[in-house]
């Protein structure tokens, strides 16, 4: 949307908490207008989600992945596992990692 396509912010129907949170960024000198509060906010929260779809995508890939070795019958005891993280952990304290 362009400039002028929406009318000018109107905070009266916002929760109080949510007026002083705008009130107090602006009186703090970190924004000159309601505007710029709430274009800030929506670019966070842009970057939220997008982080978030990262994070969802990439823990989906290693759930396959775990499929994938579970239908090929790599999976290892759990007790096995973290008998292995520890022996290399021992290992690099041992090289000095």
């Amino acid at each position: 949307m362009g400039a002028g396509i929406l009318p000018r912010m109107d905070l009266s129907a916002l929760p109080d908490e949510v007026k002083e949170l705008v009130r107090a960024q602006i009186e703090a000198g970190h924004f000159q207008s309601v505007d710029e509060v709430v274009c800030e906010a929506l670019r966070i929260l842009q970057e939220r989600e997008e982080l978030f779809a990262s994070q969802r995508d990439a823990l989906r890939a290693q759930i396959a992945e775990g499929v994938a070795a579970e239908e090929r019958g790599e999976l290892r005891d759990g007790r096995e596992g973290i008998a292995d993280v520890r022996r290399r952990i021992d290992e690099r304290l041992r090289s000095g990692e």
